[in-house]
């Protein structure tokens, strides 16, 4: 049997391929194939030609002559049908010309864009007594319909794709294929961008009190002009302007690209030290750039510190550190450093200087700018106080500097707790005096001392005095605390108590200060018979 394929292209950027059976002369309905079907099954104003007859409109006319049938020939090529030509993108399409029933298909769609286009979407429809196996690139599946989109599609891209598919019934196989593009329209806009650059440049070096000329220069380095351009320069801590402004503000109003301005700013130096100077320029349509120019003044400057203990107890060492440094800018020479003890004190030891009773010295041959020495010094006191361990240096250039540490020398306090009572023994309800007596045997005051005495069942206080006042409380007498005992000092407080209970009793002193972070306990042992 012999077919012969008859291919019709559709309106609308729509492709659609009918397969007319020859030896039964009738067109396939589209519904066979899966597609919605067309007045009178083919297009009004197209024509197919089968071997039997023609079709006008889709309805037969008169008879043609008898099929002519051809010798049999070599396997066919596969059809290639131009198919739709969008007027940005054209759909080529290629099928084999026959197959048999369970084969694999191959459906290939190539889509070549004539001009740019958008929006690009392809629509193939499945036969419905065929099965799609896979597609490539995979397709969006709505139910029948296989669908790619792509964004868009520069002129000349080509996009390949591919359907298999197979079939188990016998017959023509219709195939149909739909294609919608929209022209891309780009048109270009030249943007262009202001750019602003400053420089500032000045002298590296100067000296106090010189007047110093910065140039500045500010350019557009952009495509477009720079609007609104303002030069802003920061007045430095360490210089000064004749205004007396610490802000310098200058209106350049617009650069055009590559165009620039120039100006100078002068400054009066009043410090030493590195000091820089920065500008900045802005416009109104660019971004904020800068520039700094520094300036080293020189100076010859010396210094000297002392550092020690700010509290240290009699009899110990204090360790002072003195550091002479050369903070300027030149080479210092014939540096002395000479170190005065306080008389209260005795100076133990000054490592690599010449000492002379409370006094140390040493000598440096240079000093170089930034350089710095440090010297030690340990120093002892016998007496209480607060004294100074002062420094002083000097170079041959005339330079001085002179610095001071100050230490509070101080004692520290011992407490000595004593009681004692006196009768012992005594006989229920007679009387006997607990002397207590508290000594500050350190160097230093000691403050709040306080004293609490307990008693035991057989004793029983009956009046309290001393030092300060006393109240009994049941078996306890509390004291008011003593504001400041000195150092030597000696305070006494005295307890008065009766025998009520036969026994050995036990009677508890607790003695506190400011000093003591636990109490001192001392007891005394009463007997009462």
């Amino acid at each position: 049997m012999n077919f012969s394929l008859k291919r019709f292209l559709a309106f609308s950027c729509l492709a659609s391929l009918l397969v007319l059976d020859g030896t039964e002369g009738r067109a396939q309905s589209p519904s066979r194939v899966g597609v919605a079907p067309m007045s009178g099954d083919v297009p009004a104003g197209y024509a197919a030609k089968m071997p039997g007859r023609y079709i006008v409109g889709g309805r037969p006319e008169e008879p043609a002559p008898a099929p002519v049938f051809a010798p049999p020939s070599p396997a066919p090529e596969p059809v290639f049908e131009p198919g739709c030509k969008c007027e940005v993108v054209q759909l080529t399409r290629r099928v084999p010309p026959n197959g048999t029933v369970g084969q694999t298909l191959e459906n290939d769609l190539i889509l070549t864009a004539i001009k740019d286009a958008c929006d690009i979407k392809l629509t193939y429809y499945a036969p419905v007594d065929a099965t799609v196996l896979r597609t490539d690139p995979p397709a969006v599946q709505q139910g029948r319909k296989y669908v790619w989109m792509f964004d868009s599609m520069a002129r000349g891209e080509v996009q390949n794709i591919k359907v298999w598919l197979k079939t188990e019934t016998e017959g023509p196989l219709m195939t149909c294929a739909c294609l919608s593009a929209v022209p891309k329209v780009c048109l270009t806009t030249m943007i262009g961008k202001a750019t602003l650059a400053v420089e500032k440049t000045g002298p590296a070096t100067a000296k106090l009190g010189d007047r110093l000329t910065y140039n500045l220069v500010v350019r557009n380095t952009g495509s477009s002009a720079a609007e609104d351009v303002v030069l802003t320069d920061t007045v430095p801590q360490g210089m000064s302007h004749e205004s007396g402004q610490r802000v310098l503000s200058y209106n350049l109003g617009t650069l055009a690209p590559g165009e620039s301005k120039q100006g100078i700013i002068n400054l009066i130096v009043n410090e030493r030290g590195r000091l820089c100077n920065t500008v900045t320029a802005r416009a109104s349509n660019a971004g904020t750039v800068s520039a700094t120019a520094c300036t080293t003044v020189v100076e010859q400057k010396l210094a000297v510190l002392k550092f020690g203990p700010r509290e240290q107890f009699l009899g110990k060492n204090a360790d002072y550190q003195v550091v002479v440094q050369n903070p300027g800018d030149t080479t210092l020479t014939g540096v002395t450093v000479t170190d005065t003890a306080p008389p209260e004190t005795t100076m133990v030891s000054a490592t690599g200087a010449t000492v002379s009773g409370n006094q140390a010295v040493w000598r440096l041959a240079e000093l170089k700018p930034g350089e710095r020495q440090t010297f030690s010094v340990t120093l002892r006191a016998t007496q209480g106080g607060t004294f100074c361990n002062r420094v002083s240096a000097t170079t041959s250039e005339g330079l001085t500097s002179s610095a001071e540490a100050c230490t509070l020398w101080r004692g520290l306090p011992a407490m000595l707790l004593e009681m004692v009572d006196d009768p012992d023994p005594i006989q229920i309800g007679e009387l006997t005096t607990y002397t207590i007596r508290i000594t500050n045997q350190g160097f230093a005051n000691d403050g709040n001392v306080g004293m609490t005495v307990n008693f035991p069942p057989q004793i029983t206080p009956v009046s309290a005095a001393g030092a300060t006042a006393g109240v009994i409380l049941g078996k306890s007498v509390r004291f008011d605390p003593y504001i400041t005992l000195g150092p030597k000092q000696v305070i006494v407080w005295i307890i008065k108590a009766k025998g009520v209970g036969v026994g050995d009793g036990r009677v508890k002193a607790e003695l506190t200060s400011d000093l003591l972070r636990t109490p001192v306990v001392k007891e005394e042992s009463t007997q009462v018979y």
